[in-house]
């Protein structure tokens, strides 16, 4: 039976995904919820030891509070709003690895690995495409490799 670990940053778009055999990051890229629940039921299916990392954006505030106190206000709903929608993306997930008897651990969220690519890549070895969401889908599915 394979170890796998599917690594996820929860958005309202497409999700960061990122998918470990192992130790090693097999997938990383950009999917949107029904690609996502596509391969969240392949390896559920399969004979695979499958656990899911997603970072808990449940666990913030969506009273987003800017460094700037000057900022509009218009500019701090519009950041409630999107965290809200990530908020249920992340319910939306979490549903689907229920359903399935997925097991999902929940990370606080991290800046690690998001802005820093030359780390990402060392530390996984990836060459390939990566942005932002993707780096940080990888960076919690390495926490369950680890």
């Amino acid at each position: 039976m394979s170890k796998i670990i599917i690594g996820i940053d929860p958005d309202s778009k497409a999700h960061g995904v990122a998918i470990y055999s192992g130790k090693d990051l097999l997938t990383l890229k950009s999917m949107p919820l029904m690609e996502l629940i596509s391969e969240l039921r392949h390896y559920a299916l399969g004979d695979y030891d499958l656990t899911v990392n997603i970072e808990d954006v449940s666990g913030v505030s969506a009273a987003f509070n800017a460094r700037d106190r000057e900022t509009n206000i218009n500019v701090k709903l519009k950041m409630a709003q999107h965290i809200g929608m990530c908020k249920q993306s992340q319910a939306e997930l979490e549903r689907v690895c229920e359903w399935y008897k997925i097991k999902v651990v929940k990370h606080k969220i991290s800046k690690t690995w998001k802005k820093d690519k030359v780390q990402f890549e060392k530390i996984t070895g990836w060459s390939g495409r990566s942005n932002e969401d993707t780096r940080s889908a990888a960076y919690f599915g390495w926490l369950g490799v680890k």
